[in-house]
């Protein structure tokens, strides 16, 4: 089930919404908790019933495990050492096996078919937030967690399919806050907010940007210097929307049931380093990462040749976490390196402006190779970026725009009545959308923003300016698209 679908929007939400609340106000506080996560597998089953045997699977082992290793403190290395095996394995079997069965061809020249399993949704997350439990449980930071209570953190709706990645001391406790369970208009208020900001992001922002990105990737054989870079930066556009718009809609919809998911982004294209960027871009799982990986590697204890070997490994992990794909892996490395440069203070840039200008440059070609569906389309990519060959295929890349509803009475008015300049009104509107995405990018995040409903006057404008939003966001509901990090 997607947030940006009307059984979403007009028949779960607000079903669990009446549950949740409805079986709390009459103090059946466990049974408010059962009935969260049936309707979490519900959502979470609607994408394939199938999946619900692996995720449940999934939780019953880990928490499992996570008793074990804090009951028998003996044993806790060896349990702590299956479970994170099982783990691995588990999300190897799903997400890499065909990858290793690609390599194990290339590099023996044998012909080994593949499996072609299909990676079920939400696995990357979801066994992320399960070895940090593991973890947290070795090192005694987990409490006495009830099973329902981990299945509750565990399947969470909002977060449950694309993050951000939380731990079960963030969410857990807040289940057992009973001022969480009673119902509060400011929390509603601002969850809403967030909500209507992030379905906006996506419906209204990334999707658009994103027909531009797929229609210049079906025509990378014949796309030339000009387009290849606004396909690029159409692409960081859509990435950065469509995901941190996930990321809005999820910790609104934990405001709107009384609970709060840490940020997942503050900002990321207003960084002026690399390691700036990665404090602000999906910050949840910087922090697992670090937390998890980088500091039990020696983090920057060991000296400066270890410590850069550190980086780089997590940055290659990241890199496949993200995907089974050389391209993964290679922009993993590229990441990876841009933050051992960034560390050294002697090729920091001085002024800011200019370091933010590279530091962008940088992560849009990045972004560019992170998309390309294989190597080939990949070096095809770049050398249009970086090998000159000229602007005449702009037109055609801007003519995509004429597919889209929101422009669709504009164009064809247009077209019947002045068809000599319609390649030009195409050029016009893909430069304003650029423009006008480059001013949103610059303002203040949506969370600092939607903060504004905190105060005791809520502003009247501001109230309609979502309802308008909310009501173009109805309107393109039948264009309703996966999110992207769904896939990774």
């Amino acid at each position: 089930m997607l947030f940006n679908s009307a059984i979403f929007l007009f028949a779960f939400l607000p079903i669990t919404l009446f549950g949740w609340y409805g079986l709390n106000r009459f103090g059946l506080n466990r049974a408010a908790l059962c009935f969260l996560s049936v309707a979490s597998l519900v959502f979470y089953g609607y994408f394939k019933p199938s999946y619900l045997i692996l995720i449940i699977g999934s939780i019953i082992v880990n928490f499992a495990l996570m008793k074990a290793i804090t009951k028998f403190r003996k044993a806790a290395g060896v349990l702590l050492f299956f479970g994170l095996s099982a783990n691995i394995v588990l999300i190897g079997i799903f997400k890499y096996l065909d990858f290793i069965i690609s390599i194990a061809n290339d590099t023996l020249h044998t012909d080994q078919s593949f499996f072609n399993i299909l990676l079920p949704l939400g696995i990357s997350f979801y066994t992320l937030q399960q070895i940090a439990g593991l973890v947290d449980a070795y090192r005694g930071n987990t409490k006495d967690y009830s099973f329902i209570e981990y299945l509750a953190f565990v399947t969470f709706f909002p977060q449950l399919v694309a993050g951000p990645i939380v731990l079960s001391d963030e969410l857990i406790p807040r289940f057992r806050d009973k001022n969480n369970r009673i119902f509060n208009y400011e929390k509603f208020a601002l969850g809403l907010c967030r909500f209507i900001t992030g379905l906006s992001k996506k419906v209204l922002i990334a999707d658009l940007f994103g027909h531009i990105v797929d229609f210049g990737f079906e025509k990378v054989y014949w796309i030339d210097t000009a387009s290849a870079w606004i396909v690029a930066v159409c692409y960081s556009v859509q990435l950065y929307f469509d995901f941190s718009g996930y990321s809005d809609m999820a910790c609104g919809l934990a405001g709107m049931f009384g609970f709060t998911l840490p940020e997942n982004f503050d900002s990321p294209y207003k960084a002026v380093s690399i390691g700036d960027f990665w404090k602000r871009w999906h910050m949840t799982l910087t922090r697992f990462f670090t937390r998890y990986l980088y500091i039990p590697l020696g983090g920057n204890r060991n000296g400066k040749i270890r410590t850069c070997i550190n980086i780089l490994i997590v940055f290659l992990i990241s890199g496949l976490w993200h995907g089974a794909a050389w391209t993964f892996v290679i922009w993993g490395a590229m990441h990876g390196l841009a933050m051992i440069w960034d560390r050294r203070s002697f090729f920091r840039i001085k002024y800011k402006w200019l370091s933010g200008f590279f530091t962008r440059a940088f992560v849009v070609v990045a972004f560019m190779i992170f998309r390309s569906d294989n190597l080939d389309f990949m070096v095809r990519m770049l050398k249009a970026m970086f090998v000159y060959n000229g602007i005449s295929f702009v037109p055609e890349l801007a003519s995509c725009l004429s597919d889209l509803p929101e422009f669709y009475i504009l164009t064809r008015a247009v077209e019947t009545m002045a068809p000599g300049i319609i390649n030009v009104l195409y050029i016009v509107l893909l430069t304003v959308l650029l423009i006008a995405v480059a001013v949103i990018i610059q303002r203040k995040n949506a969370y600092t923003i939607c903060t504004k409903i905190k105060s005791k006057n809520y502003p009247i404008g501001y109230a309609i300016y979502l309802a308008a939003l909310l009501g173009m966001v109805v309107v393109s509901l039948n264009q309703v698209s996966t999110f992207l990090y769904f896939n990774f």
